[in-house]
């Protein structure tokens, strides 16, 4: 994370920034008799905002000439993996702040989203084209996803407004709030834990095939032979999880660990000298060391 910061707090991007910012404020300026008051600091707030996108996606580096092969490699791999780190946390952090003013100037968060997510798109294809990174699927989901949360929660502060001040809210409003709350959480939060906690299940059911009635011995004896082609060709029947080893007195372990966005999921196989076993544990149980289970 150290790096990022060092890297978005360079002369570079933030001389850009502080460019933007002018810009916004000069554009309130120009627009000073057609909005006033709370209007114009949201559209202040709107346009630098969206000044920094364009800097952290297109100006935080020179232009190195246009990559032509980029094209034809999206990294699709990653969206079906669900390979996440702090790049896609923080393309969905870039398109929360846009969206959100936008929302509370223009009630309308599909609308909001949608063109969120082609200028989102316009950027992975600019990109490559000026030599300025590449394009990629997965930041494309994650700005889409950005949008969403920013368009929702303007969504929510108009409704609370509504409801303090005018304090009459339509029911239909509220329903379709919750509804749209309701799909997000189950696509965003749900499905990876579907996948993963799938991805889990599968494998247990199958190093519980391979290996039930194998002790330490049998381990010991096989694992650098036939046994190591059959835990490789288990990692890549489960969806490649990080694999990690533990080798005891009294204890062997094999952990496989499957993060598919944030969900996070494992199973530990376990021989001792009385026989095998397997444990399944998600979240941060997952990324402890392994000695800690030994």
């Amino acid at each position: 994370m150290s790096s990022y910061i060092a890297y978005f707090t360079g002369p570079r991007t933030l001389g850009w920034s502080l460019v933007m910012v002018l810009a916004a404020a000069v554009g309130m300026w120009l627009l000073r008799d057609r909005w006033s008051g709370r209007k114009r600091l949201l559209g202040f707030l709107l346009l630098a905002s969206i000044g920094l996108v364009v800097v952290v996606t297109l100006l935080r580096e020179p232009p190195q000439g246009t990559c032509w092969t980029c094209f034809g490699e999206w990294g699709l791999g990653r969206i079906r993996a669900g390979q996440v780190g702090t790049d896609v946390a923080l393309n969905i952090v870039l398109f929360v702040p846009p969206t959100f003013f936008a929302t509370l100037l223009w009630p309308a968060p599909l609308r909001v989203t949608g063109i969120a997510a082609l200028c989102s798109l316009a950027i992975e294809v600019t990109q490559p084209l000026i030599g300025v990174g590449a394009n990629d699927a997965m930041d494309l989901l994650a700005n889409t996803a950005g949008a969403l949360i920013g368009a929702g929660a303007a969504t929510a502060v108009r409704l609370l407004r509504d409801l303090l001040v005018d304090r009459r809210v339509s029911l239909a409003r509220v329903a379709k709030l919750a509804v749209g709350v309701a799909v997000a959480a189950a696509v965003g939060v749900g499905g990876p834990a579907w996948v993963a906690s799938a991805r889990q299940a599968a494998a247990t059911g199958r190093l519980e095939q391979l290996f039930a009635g194998t002790t330490l011995a049998d381990f010991e004896r096989h694992r650098d032979t036939t046994w190591d082609a059959e835990l490789a060709d288990l990692a890549r029947e489960s969806g490649r999880p990080t694999v990690i080893g533990y080798r005891g007195e009294t204890k062997a372990l094999e952990r496989y660990t499957w993060q598919v966005y944030f969900a996070v999921r494992c199973v530990i196989a376990e021989w001792t000298p009385d026989g095998f076993t397997t444990v399944q544990l998600s979240g941060g149980a997952c990324t402890n060391p392994l000695a800690a289970h030994a």
